[in-house]
């Protein structure tokens, strides 16, 4: 195989790559679309790591295989922060600041706009040096620019190679690439343009968008109106995803052998093909059942999850899902695997419980189960409540999301790393 060859099906997987991750970001974020579109992505030899210089999103294959290998999240989170660098103009400063601390503060801005969102998917494991700066920000969405005075004033106690360390996924090298002032304004105007439809469209959604230049804040929201309707939620585990990862069986022995016998301590290893897999999808369904819900209104939030669940073809040959019933602990536990399962308890089901209300047990439970491996590859607990009850202290590392039958002020005690689904208008108002 020529090197032509060796770059261009590596240059197919960082396509693949890049493909999965947006597909899951438009799951969180559909608001955006008009940002994925206008930067599509390039492979490039010469590239080191990965770039934009606002037309293209440009990486190396190498470094993409390597990175997301070693942590997918890394490289889906590092995805939206390309994006939030280009929705933000990072890309086109003018102003004489030092390039550096300039880099620094785009990144620092963009990463604690991701880290307010509080989503599991997007969660990266905690790092000292990310939470104390997180802290010293103060949770208030501060523009670049802002961050980029606290830096020049000496606001952070670490130097900026620890910061930077913290912070920095992409390369800024091709930020003003375009040497063209024409190309450069063209460039810009695009992303202007991106942001105001970007605007538009979350407002439509009923969330609250805006921003102000210079000092001001420049906070785009991502998806902080927590009120989400449960078919739509629903529907990103009905959607096909294809992952890749290391091939271990393409493994070659023979080869290998005959390297040690042949040049003694040199084996003969061919780099490792990667294959496309379908996991097992996962899914713990919980429902509250301290008196908030009757059998009828059960059955019918059952009935709506199936028929939305299944537009997936074959999909309960690759579910795993727990439906739990819970009140001040777990009273019952049911594991679907099938179509037929899953109709005969929807159909034979009996609340048990009508205690008082204690989340807690029911996330007992899958942590139990993740340890026992029986849970290995969980996307979402989904809870079916009224909202009154005693939540958990700490978010886990999977999606959570709490399922209303109408809107209630309740929803406001919902934890914020928590989504709350609204099902109005999909069930009887009636207990």
């Amino acid at each position: 195989m020529d090197e032509k060859e060796i770059f261009a099906r590596q240059s197919n997987l960082g396509m693949k790559i890049l493909q999965n991750c947006r597909n899951e970001l438009y799951s969180f974020f559909p608001h955006l679309d008009g940002a994925f579109a206008g930067l599509p992505a390039k492979p490039d030899k010469d590239m080191e790591k990965i770039a934009t210089d606002g037309e293209h999103l440009i990486f190396s294959p190498v470094f993409l295989a390597g990175a997301y290998g070693r942590l997918p999240v890394s490289v889906l989170r590092g995805y939206l922060h390309m994006l939030l660098h280009c929705l933000y103009l990072h890309l086109f400063r003018e102003d004489n600041y030092s390039p550096r601390q300039w880099n620094l503060a785009c990144d620092m801005a963009v990463e604690q706009i991701i880290e307010r969102e509080a989503l599991p998917g997007l969660a990266l494991a905690e790092d000292p040096v990310r939470e104390r700066c997180f802290q010293l920000l103060g949770g208030r969405g501060l523009s670049a620019e802002q961050i980029y005075n606290m830096l020049t004033h000496g606001r952070f106690p670490y130097s900026l190679e620890e910061l930077e360390e913290a912070f920095a996924f992409d390369d800024h090298s091709l930020w003003g690439a375009q040497k063209n002032p024409v190309e450069r304004a063209r460039t810009k105007k695009k992303w202007e343009k991106i942001r105001a439809y970007t605007d538009a469209n979350q407002q439509g959604q009923r969330r609250r968008a805006g921003r102000q230049s210079g000092t001001d804040q420049e906070e785009l929201e991502l998806a902080h109106s927590n009120k989400y309707d449960y078919k739509r939620f629903l529907k990103r585990f009905a959607i096909p995803r294809e992952e890749v990862e290391l091939d271990t069986e393409s493994f070659d022995y023979i080869f290998y052998n005959y390297g040690m016998e042949q040049y003694g301590n040199m084996p003969l290893i061919e780099p490792l093909e990667y294959k496309e897999v379908n996991r097992l999808e996962e899914l713990v369904i919980a429902i509250d059942t301290s008196g908030s819900c009757t059998s009828e209104i059960v059955q019918q939030f059952l009935e709506e999850t199936y028929g939305i669940l299944s537009e997936k073809e074959n999909f309960f040959h690759k579910m795993n899902v727990h439906i739990v019933q819970c009140d001040c602990w777990v009273q019952d536990v049911a594991v679907i695997h099938s179509e037929e399962e899953w109709n005969r308890y929807s159909k034979e089901i009996k609340i048990q419980g009508r205690g008082g209300t204690d989340f807690r047990p029911v996330f007992r439970y899958v942590e139990e189960q993740k340890k026992k491996g029986e849970l290995k590859n969980l996307k979402a607990l989904i809870y079916f409540t009224d909202g009154d009850g005693v939540y958990p202290q700490s978010k886990p590392d999977y999606e959570t999301a709490f399922a209303f039958l109408e809107e209630t002020p309740k929803m406001e005690i919902v934890p914020p790393w928590a989504l709350c689904l609204l099902a109005k208008g999909q069930f009887p108002k009636g207990r």
